[in-house]
């Protein structure tokens, strides 16, 4: 592996071998210009869109789904133990 500066440089170690197998030329997009919708605008808008395209949330988002669905399924169990509850008390 190479050494710069005295360290490992993991990133182009694993770059090399994917250039090594071929990696950028089996991207659809090899040779050809960017569009120029990816160069204007916010830029990181613009990735954020490109990876929502291919399916990918951010690890923040997906906690936040998470989060959103863990609440939204407590909730669901208090309502029902708060029912059993009215039913006991009433039958009881």
């Amino acid at each position: 592996m190479g050494k710069e500066h005295g360290h490992v440089n993991w990133m182009d170690q694993i770059f090399k071998e994917y250039e090594r197998e071929g990696g950028l030329k089996n991207n659809p997009g090899f040779g050809k210009p960017l569009p120029e919708s990816a160069l204007s605008g916010n830029i990181y808008d613009n990735f954020l869109t490109k990876a929502k395209d291919a399916g990918f949330l951010p690890l923040w988002i997906k906690w936040q789904k998470e989060i959103r669905e863990e609440l939204a399924e407590l909730v669901r169990l208090k309502k029902m133990n708060g029912t059993e509850s009215e039913l006991n008390e009433t039958n009881g």
